[in-house]
């Protein structure tokens, strides 16, 4: 029998989207039956969830969560010792920086007053006949006094956030030191135990939460390459802090129960065909494995809805303090070469895009969520990805050309014949492109035609100045390939005709 209490360490934590799974290790002496105080753990614990996941062989005869109220100095009174150490340190560097910024603000004060001496006498100086030495006198004092002023700067930066650091480690400690009351928990288990060994304990606690991430770099020489990063950005405001502990991710929803489809009836009935034939006009997403060179995948995975969850484990072992900020862990790694172009589709905007096209080279699929781009060692900006699967080809786009102007113009003739009443709608599209940059510049501009369902409705043919370089394609898709010079501008002109019938009702 062991009554006394016991600290299990945290091994292993498994993160989902809307709790946490906790596996703690501990090591029981011998077989047998055993009374355990394990402690202190989280308030959020339940008796309900504690199992023993592997190790030593056991079995739980009773589980019992105590939840005891007290002081926060009391609760932990090392990490206070921590917590003052650490503000102490703060305190000396945010001091050293002071000291810093001083002595910079200093040396930039006594480069003025040089330069300042050294520009008052500069008629003396240059009626002394040597000119070139005087004003190199002269450059000099300004470089050192514009290397100065760069250093107080970067001193006056460094203090702030040391004094921002100092000021957030006081405010902790002083609501630490404040005594208000926290709630801890403490698990009673009574284990019978086959043999003596190591005792894995696993329970489920909420208010711990984790999201992917992604991030790309696009680097271009010596060729275009994309080197991606799964992350994960994982939440802890679970009351206990987690360190040194093995990571995983799962999509898996354990607190989500399968709930029967809703049964209704089908009402059948009759209606009247009416003579008229209504066209409704829909936007279709194309996918970009439709664009290049098909599927590569045999099946589709179904991660984010409802189909075979995934893990995802660090690379390295984590530490996740109890205090509700994010923190991003790297899941997983992988390049993958790329196909660069500057895209336009006037239709949409009046910018071209840098566009590359690159396939998943990770053996698992790309969850949905954020991803933040850089491009040649330099952040652009951030977009957003959805669910790809393993060797999969999918589109980035990282920023818009500054040199190019695109604009977009549409007109819409109507010609009703009077003896058959059929009608002929004629499209004429004038696309104009500026390249206002100092560099040459390749463009490939994407336009749309309508693609017709029905026989009612004939799509004619189609008449581009300059030809088109590819379509259209079964979607509708034309492109144009154009070699752009500084200050060159292009006119481009796409016509298409619609030929319906008279009992057609067209959305335009």
């Amino acid at each position: 029998m062991d009554e006394a209490l016991l600290h299990a360490p945290v091994i292993r934590v498994e993160l989902f989207e809307d709790r946490a799974a906790v596996t703690r290790s501990l090591t029981l002496p011998a077989p047998g039956r055993h009374r355990l105080r394990i402690g202190p753990l989280t308030p959020l614990v339940s008796e309900q969830t504690v199992m023993f996941p592997g190790g030593t062989q056991a079995t739980l005869e009773e589980a019992r969560v105590e939840r005891i109220r007290t002081t926060r100095t009391e609760a932990d009174p090392a990490s206070i010792l921590s917590l003052e150490q650490a503000w102490q340190t703060a305190q000396e560097r945010a001091e050293a920086s002071s000291a810093g910024l001083r002595r910079a603000e200093e040396a930039a004060a006594r480069g003025l007053a040089a330069l300042e001496l050294a520009l008052g006498a500069s008629a003396r100086g240059l009626a002394l006949g040597e000119p070139e030495g005087w004003i190199q006198v002269v450059d000099e004092l300004t470089d050192h006094l514009r290397e100065a002023r760069i250093e107080v700067a970067k001193q006056r930066i460094t203090a702030r956030l040391r004094g921002e650091e100092a000021d957030r480690l006081s405010q902790r400690l002083a609501a630490a030191r404040i005594g208000r009351p926290v709630c801890h928990a403490i698990l009673h288990l009574s284990v019978l135990a086959e043999a003596a060994g190591r005792l894995l304990i696993r329970y489920v606690v909420p208010c711990a939460v984790w999201r992917p991430a992604h991030r790309a770099v696009l680097t271009s020489s010596p060729e275009p390459r994309v080197s991606w990063e799964l992350q994960a950005v994982c939440w802890n405001a679970t009351g206990e802090d987690w360190e040194d502990v093995e990571l995983i991710c799962s999509t898996a929803r354990p607190g989500e129960l399968a709930d029967p489809p809703q049964l209704c009836d089908d009402v059948l009935s009759t209606r009247r065909r009416s003579s008229a034939v209504v066209v409704e006009a829909r936007d279709e997403i194309v996918e970009v494995a439709r664009e290049r060179q098909g599927r590569r995948s045999s099946g589709l995975p179904g991660v984010d809805d409802g189909g075979e969850p995934r893990t995802f484990s660090a690379s390295e072992r984590a530490v996740l303090p109890s205090d509700g900020r994010p923190l991003t862990v790297t899941l997983e790694r992988w390049q993958s070469d790329a196909s660069v172009e500057w895209l336009a589709l006037p239709e949409r905007a009046g910018a071209a895009i840098l566009r590359t096209v690159q396939h998943n080279a990770g053996p698992r699929p790309l969850l949905a969520g954020p991803v933040q781009l850089s491009r040649d060692g330099t952040v652009i900006g951030r977009g957003r990805i959805a669910l790809v699967p393993p060797g999969e080809p999918f589109p980035l786009g990282w920023g818009s050309h500054d040199g190019l102007r695109i604009s977009r113009r549409e007109e819409h003739e109507i010609d009703r014949r009077r003896l058959s009443g059929r009608q002929l709608h004629t499209f004429a599209r004038t696309i104009r492109v500026s390249h206002l940059g100092a560099e040459p510049c390749t463009l490939t501009i994407r336009e749309r035609v309508p693609t017709g369902e029905i026989k009612e409705v004939r799509v004619g043919s189609i008449e581009a100045d300059p030809v088109l370089s590819a379509g259209p394609d079964p979607d509708g898709f034309c492109r144009w390939s154009l070699e752009l010079s500084p200050g060159q501008t292009r006119i481009l002109t796409l016509r298409y005709t619609i030929d319906a019938a008279s009992n057609v009702v067209l959305p335009f």
